[in-house]
């Protein structure tokens, strides 16, 4: 989901109970600076949020505290307005219908074949409702949230909670994920399978077994 206009809208109608600056608006980046600075910024924090450095509740206000203070915001409300930002962001998100190309019919094709699972380190009211606003949970027979048992990927311990939920043993689990250390390093430790989806670009540094471009590439190795 990429963040757009419409928050700048709303911190400036009457949703938000704080003094909100009147030069917010200047204060803030255009949406292709806001963007980019967001999703920078908010990786940055997952990564330490997957390593336990930090709490969930600090990545959902650091995230947008950030970009705010960065553009010159010094208002005492800040956090108060941070939180909001956040509130309408995964209110957003969790109703984001919007798919991966690809994603129905590799799912369709693995529900076949495969029990299919969900291991996340997502916020569990936001994935819960992805799931369900998207249609994708209609695939899904089991679903593993890290703040519903307190450790997060890459930790090996989620990876074998996960198993023993399903009854599967390490080299029977095949992991598709697109996070190189929290998916990939993270099951691979745990002597799982993996397959990349390497779905940016990136200059690949990953231990996975196979690393592909698009979704429609994953049947081939399965």
């Amino acid at each position: 989901l990429n963040l757009n206009k419409s928050i700048i809208n709303y911190l400036l109608e009457n949703k938000v109970e704080v003094e909100v600056d009147t030069d917010i608006a200047k204060k803030l980046p255009e949406y292709e600076e806001f963007d980019e600075a967001y999703h920078l910024k908010n990786s940055e924090l997952w990564d330490l949020y997957h390593h336990g450095h930090i709490e969930q509740e600090y990545l959902k206000l650091e995230r947008f505290r950030w970009l705010l203070v960065r553009k010159g915001y010094e208002s005492d409300d800040v956090d108060v307005l941070s939180a909001a930002m956040n509130e309408w962001y995964l209110e957003e998100l969790s109703r984001c219908r919007e798919l991966v190309d690809g994603a129905i019919d590799l799912l369709e094709s693995l529900s076949k074949r495969y029990l299919i699972g969900v291991l996340s380190n997502g916020f569990a009211d936001v994935q819960y409702r992805k799931l369900q606003t998207s249609g994708l949970w209609r695939y899904v027979q089991r679903m593993v949230v890290s703040d519903e048992i307190g450790v997060q990927k890459p930790d090996r311990r989620i990876f074998d909670y996960a198993l023993s939920e399903v009854g599967a043993e390490a080299d029977e689990v095949i992991m598709i994920g697109d996070n190189p250390d929290a998916d990939i390093y993270g099951a691979k430790s745990a002597g799982w399978r993996t397959i990349y989806f390497n779905r940016k670009g990136r200059l690949s540094v990953s231990v996975a077994d196979v690393e592909v471009a698009s979704l429609s590439d994953v049947k081939a190795h399965l």
